[in-house]
């Protein structure tokens, strides 16, 4: 008995995204080759699509789009020819200043051995701008702050951004003859 219908080859690839991107959303260009049969050989047909990457989308995740991977190389005489669909891969780009662990955001934070001691406020970068934090007095290296709401945003919660104190002992200024 024949199959209802045919369906083409599923196609897989990667999309490496930014931080900033995962944030916010975006809409990216993507570009890609479909196998095509020809009726005698198999030909490399480039595609390009616009696909909205929507926001909080995390490592590892997978997009589908239906119906753009390869055509089917069913029965020509068939109704039912379905092309296959297109899984796309999301990969985080690393960044600079943050570690990603889960929807939070690690960042560590270099503080002098006085101001450690003394407490102050620094400023400290998020992915929407600049923070002031404040550093308590008596802090030691490795304390961790925790500035809810300034992580990933998953579609189900808030992640929070982990400022892990390093105490950073200047350079002597001094010079002795």
């Amino acid at each position: 008995q024949e199959p209802d219908f045919f369906k083409g080859q599923d196609l897989d690839m990667e999309v490496p995204i930014f931080l900033e991107e995962s944030v916010n959303g975006i809409t990216k260009t993507i570009e890609f080759l479909v196998p095509v049969f020809d009726g005698r050989q198999t030909k490399q047909i480039k595609k390009s699509l616009k696909v909205k990457i929507p926001q909080g989308i995390t490592d590892g995740e997978r997009i589908r789009l239906k119906g753009q991977g390869a055509p089917s190389q069913g029965a020509a005489n068939s109704q039912k020819q379905l092309n296959g669909d297109l899984f796309l891969h999301i990969r985080l780009v690393p960044h600079p200043l943050f570690d990603v662990q889960g929807i939070n955001l690690l960042l560590t934070v270099p503080v002098t051995p006085w101001e450690a001691a003394l407490g102050t406020k620094i400023e400290v970068p998020t992915l929407n701008g600049k923070i002031s934090l404040n550093i308590p007095a008596q802090s030691q290296s490795g304390k961790k702050l925790r500035i809810k709401g300034k992580g990933l945003k998953s579609k189900s919660a808030q992640g929070d951004l982990l400022a892990t104190i390093k105490i950073d002992i200047p350079p002597s200024t001094t010079s002795e003859t």
